[in-house]
C-alpha cells in the first residue's frame, strides 16, 4: 500500500473528526477510531454489535428455467443429507432441411457434454440415463421441483468420469474434458433420418423440429456420489450422428469418405431446466424444528434451494428511533471450522431483503456487487462471510418498518450449482454470526 495519501483523504479525516467530536461527551459502547473499510467507506464512530435471530429454512419455489449450468447426479452429504438433480433440454439442428441420402442409415450417435464444473467425488464410478422426453418442454416457467417425463431410453451406462482438468503452462488444457456418451442408434435412425425422409415439414425449421422431437431428458443412478454441470450455450455441447448411404458405401477410391456427420446441438436458447430432489433422512438438521425465536447454535446454506439461513435483525429496533446515524455497518458469518473439508463452501454468498413473498437483493448489491465472499485458512479451513449492508440499515432505520428486518442469505448461482456450508448461528456460544454497527449520535 502507498505510503502517500491522496489529498481527498485529509477531508474525509476532518470529518470524521467532527463527528466524533459531536459524540465525546457521551459513553461509548465499543471503540473509536478511523480504519479504511470496503467499498472505499470508513468505519468510525463507536462500535456496536446488534443481536439477531438466524435460522434455517428451504428455498421452496425456485425457478430453474434455463439456467447457467445443466447439472445431473446426486451424493450423500453426512451433514445436508442426499441431493438428486437431473435435467430437460431441448435440441435444435445444426442446419434445418438435412439430407442423409439414399438409404441412409445410422452406423452410430454420441453425446458430448463438456463439463463446466463438478461436486463431489469425481473418482466414484457414476450412471447416467438418457430418455426422449415424453412431454413437451414448452412451460413458461419451471421450478426445481417441475416433473421431468422421461420417454423412450437412450442410454443406460455406469463408467468412471474422471472429470479431472489439467492447464500446462503453454495454456492447453488435458484430460477427460466432456462427457461423451453412445446412444442408441436405431432408435435416431428411426426418429431422425428415417423422420427427415418421410416428414422433411418437421425439419424446415428449428421450431418445428422441437415440437416434433420434444427433447431429452438427462438423469442419475442411484448410487451416485458426484453432481456434474454442464454449460448448454458451450459450441462444443452436441449429439453427432454418423451415418452411411448408397453413395458414401459404393465410393471405393482412396478419397472417398467413410461416413457422413449431422448434428443437434443443445444451446442456451431453448428450453432447459433442472429437476431437484432432496432426502434428508441422514441430515443433521430439521427444517421443521428450527428456533426463529431465539435462533439457532448452527445454520445452513445449500445450492439448488436445499437451505437457506434467515436473519432478523431484532436489534435494530431498538435504535431506529434512537437518533443514531449509521456510517458503516458489516454483517459477519463464520463457517463451521472442519466443515467444508470433503465438500466446498460457494465462493460466495448473495444477501437478500424478505418483504412477505417478495425476496431481493438489498441496495447495497444491487449494481452488480458480488455479495459475501468466503476467504478460508489453516489446515481446517476456518474462515468468514462478510457483507457491507450500510446502505440496507440506513433504509431499514429510515423507513422504520420492523417488518421488512429480515433478511436471507443464499448461495451464488442457486438454481446451478450444489455447494453447500455450515455456519455459525446467531446462538453459537463462542463466534456467532453477528451485525456491527459504526454510528454516531449528534447533538
Amino acid at each position: 500500500m502507498s505510503r502517500f495519501l491522496p489529498k481527498s483523504f485529509f477531508g474525509v479525516f476532518a470529518l470524521a473528526a467532527a463527528l466524533v467530536g459531536l459524540t465525546s461527551c457521551e459513553k461509548s459502547s465499543g471503540t473509536i477510531g478511523i480504519d479504511f473499510a470496503d467499498d472505499s467507506q470508513l468505519s468510525f464512530g463507536s462500535l456496536k454489535e446488534v443481536s439477531i435471530a438466524s435460522w434455517t429454512e428451504d428455498f421452496d419455489s425456485l425457478i430453474t428455467l434455463m439456467p447457467n449450468a445443466l447439472m445431473v447426479g446426486s451424493y450423500d452429504d453426512p451433514v445436508f443429507g442426499r441431493p438428486s438433480v437431473s435435467f430437460g433440454a431441448q435440441v435444435v439442428l445444426r442446419s434445418v432441411a438435412p439430407k442423409f441420402g439414399q438409404n441412409a442409415t445410422l452406423d452410430s450417435a454420441i453425446m458430448i457434454l463438456p463439463y463446466s464444473g463438478w461436486y463431489g467425488d469425481t473418482s466414484a464410478a457414476f450412471t447416467v440415463r438418457v430418455n426422449r422426453s415424453a412431454a413437451p418442454l414448452t412451460d413458461s416457467i419451471y421450478y426445481g421441483f417441475s416433473a421431468l417425463s422421461p420417454g423412450f431410453l437412450l442410454c443406460d451406462t455406469t463408467f468412471s468420469p474422471d472429470a479431472v482438468l489439467k492447464t500446462l503452462k503453454s495454456g492447453a488444457r488435458v484430460g477427460k474434458a466432456a462427457l461423451a456418451l453412445r446412444l442408441d442408434p436405431a432408435r435416431l435412425e428411426q426418429w431422425i433420418i428415417d423422420e427427415a425422409e418421410a416428414r422433411p415439414i418437421n425439419f424446415s425449421t428449428n421450431q418445428l423440429f422441437i415440437e416434433y422431437f420434444r427433447g431429452l431428458v438427462v438423469s442419475g443412478g442411484p448410487g451416485n456420489q458426484a453432481v456434474y454441470q454442464f454449460n448448454p450455450g458451450d459450441p462444443s455441447a452436441k449429439i453427432r450422428l454418423f451415418y452411411t448411404n448408397d453413395s458414401i458405401r459404393s465410393d471405393t477410391s482412396a478419397a472417398g469418405k467413410d461416413f457422413g456427420l449431422y448434428e443437434l446441438a443443445f444451446s442456451s436458447g431453448v428450453q432447459s431446466f433442472n429437476r431437484i430432489e432432496f432426502d434428508r433422512t441422514s441430515a443433521e438438521f430439521n427444517l421443521a424444528d428450527q428456533d426463529s425465536i431465539l435462533g439457532e447454535t448452527t445454520t445452513y446454506v445449500q445450492g439448488l434451494g436445499g437451505a437457506v439461513t434467515m436473519i432478523r435483525l431484532d436489534g435494530l429496533k431498538a435504535i431506529a428511533d434512537s437518533g443514531y446515524v449509521v456510517n458503516y455497518a458489516e454483517l459477519v458469518v463464520p463457517v463451521r471450522e472442519g466443515s467444508n473439508l470433503r465438500y466446498a463452501a460457494p465462493a460466495s454468498l448473495n444477501i437478500l431483503q424478505v418483504d412477505g413473498y417478495y425476496k431481493t437483493l438489498i441496495r447495497d448489491y444491487t449494481r452488480g456487487n458480488i455479495g459475501g465472499n468466503f476467504m478460508a485458512t489453516g489446515v481446517l479451513r476456518k474462515g468468514a462471510y462478510r457483507f457491507v449492508v450500510t446502505r440496507h440499515v440506513q433504509d431499514l432505520l429510515r423507513n422504520g418498518d420492523t417488518a421488512s428486518f429480515k433478511m436471507m442469505l443464499v448461495p451464488e448461482r442457486m438454481a446451478s450449482s450444489a455447494a453447500r456450508a455450515v455456519l455459525h448461528g446467531s446462538a453459537d456460544a463462542v463466534e456467532p454470526m453477528s451485525l456491527n454497527l459504526w454510528y454516531t449520535k449528534p447533538n
